[in-house]
């Protein structure tokens, strides 16, 4: 009896002994200490006298339960943690949707709400949101901030009512459009815009055969149809003149080719403006595809203002296609060359670099019919590149060059490049030209070297170029530069100082 005694009592001293040395190792932890216990035991029980292997046993086998039990808490304890984990995430995702339906129902809201105001002036005979227009410009205008949360089919199903009852007014509001003035600008717009299959339908139906002038449709991430949708609402409507797609998803060649094909075809539209349309990020980068079917078609194109920018048309030089990027560029520098109806071409962000520019300026050389040329956001242009396009427009090189430069086109860049692209700021060929001439002439004066780009020219014609030396410095006098300073006379004088040929014209009368 004294025997187990002291082994109950070695054995308590050493097991204290191991939980105290348990506690340094891993920070006292409580499984940990139970753990280092009970092996203690299982280590002094094996160590015990051979007459109590019974007790032994026994001893060893509850310690092993305990240890696997202890191994169990363990497990469940680290599953515990791994759910609260995984609750947390939870609730942040549920407090998003939260969040998303607040936002989409104050969305449905505004929506319902300027559907509904537009729908009552629709039925008074009123034209909706009047405020926003110019002048005597009328027009229906839809704009809804849907902060590019895109509607699910509870949310058109709500709509749907609210939609089907502006459809309605609008189908028979079109006398309200017959009696506006011919010279009133009327439009159709819808911003940011969300219609499903059905609603498309009728929104496409109600508008059929109104003769509104314009018809813009701008960032509308949901508009089923497409273009075959567009295309036969232009078709109903041989009063369109302007077409504005600004950021229109999803557009691929048959679109494109469906809606090249009405705008040949339409008999009074000269507007077309396709704004980010083809970038990218959202047209898969077919603005070179669009811009090629528009100008290469045998159907002459009658537009006369063509708008695409931020479409990425060189994005096939990006992706390798370096033949295509070409074709593109060649393309369009043909078309401008054969003096098309174009009076407005926007080219602003569409990575055009000093190819594309040397192109575009051997074109404006021969062309005669452009006024208006916007090339901003292109920095891959360069200094060579702006320089190459401002030579197009006065090459100064000699009279001969600066009076074959192109004097119709007013070309818009970037601030720094204004700078040094100021030419053909009037209407008035003829105006621009002499400022150029006259420009060049007086800048010469100082160097007297007037008289050897007269060289060439016919004594008998003399009387001519010092009338047409009069008349440019009198067009040049009204405009605003500092280079225009050399009077008439000081020409002139030069001129017959200096020229061997008068001589002789005096010796002929």
């Amino acid at each position: 009896m004294k025997k187990r005694k002291a082994n109950d009592g070695r054995a308590t001293t050493d097991c204290a002994h191991n939980v105290h040395t348990s506690n340094n190792n891993d920070g006292g932890g409580f499984l940990s200490s139970w753990f280092g216990y009970f092996s203690g035991r299982r280590d002094d029980a094996s160590a015990g006298p051979p007459n109590n292997e019974n007790f032994i046993q026994q001893s060893l086998s509850k310690m092993d339960r305990m240890e696997q039990i202890m191994m169990r808490v363990e497990e469940k304890l680290s599953t515990v943690s791994s759910l609260e984990s995984r609750c947390e995430q939870l609730e942040k995702k549920c407090s998003s949707l939260e969040t998303l339906l607040e936002s989409t129902s104050r969305i449905d809201k505004t929506l319902n709400a300027v559907l509904k105001r537009s729908t009552e002036a629709l039925r008074r005979g009123d034209f909706p949101d009047q405020d926003i227009f110019e002048g005597g410009d009328k027009g229906i205008y839809l704009d809804v901030d849907n902060e590019s949360h895109l509607f699910g089919d509870d949310a058109h199903r709500e709509l749907a009512p609210h939609w089907r009852q502006f459809a309605a007014a609008l189908k028979h509001f079109k006398p309200a459009f017959d009696v506006l003035p011919d010279d009133c600008e009327t439009s159709i717009s819808f911003l940011n815009t969300q219609l499903n299959w059905e609603m498309t339908e009728l929104i496409k139906e109600s508008l059929m055969n109104i003769p509104f002038k314009k018809f813009s449709l701008q960032y509308s991430y949901r508009f089923h149809g497409g273009m075959r949708t567009i295309a036969e609402m232009m078709g109903n409507n041989r009063y369109l003149q302007k077409l504005d797609l600004h950021q229109i998803l999803g557009m691929d060649r048959n679109d494109i080719d469906t809606l090249c094909s009405a705008i040949h075809c339409h008999p009074s539209l000269v507007d077309v403006t396709f704004n980010a349309c083809f970038n990218s990020f959202f047209g898969g980068g077919l603005g070179d595809y669009m811009l090629r079917t528009l100008i290469s078609t045998d159907d002459v194109l009658k537009l006369e203002r063509l708008s695409m920018p931020g479409n990425n048309l060189p994005n096939n030089h990006e992706l390798g296609l370096l033949h295509n990027r070409s074709n593109v560029c060649t393309q369009l520098s043909d078309f401008l060359a054969t003096n098309p109806r174009l009076k407005a071409l926007d080219l602003n962000a569409n990575k055009l670099n000093y190819s594309d520019a040397v192109l575009i300026s051997n074109a404006l050389r021969s062309n005669t019919t452009l006024r208006h040329l916007h090339i901003s956001g292109n920095d891959r242009l360069g200094d060579d590149g702006i320089e190459a396009l401002r030579r197009a427009l006065c090459d100064e090189s000699s009279l001969n060059s600066v009076s074959d430069s192109n004097h119709s086109c007013f070309i818009d860049a970037d601030y720094h490049q204004m700078i040094i692209m100021q030419d053909n700021v009037v209407e008035d060929r003829e105006i621009n030209r002499a400022e150029k001439i006259y420009g060049l002439l007086s800048s010469r004066i100082e160097t007297v070297s007037n008289v050897h780009d007269f060289g060439g020219i016919d004594v008998n014609l003399l009387p001519r170029v010092l009338e047409a030396v009069q008349k440019y410095a009198i067009a040049s006098m009204d405009g605003d530069g500092d280079k225009y300073r050399v009077e008439a006379l000081s020409i002139v004088y030069e001129v017959m100082r200096r020229w061997e040929k008068v001589a002789a014209l005096y010796k002929l009368h």
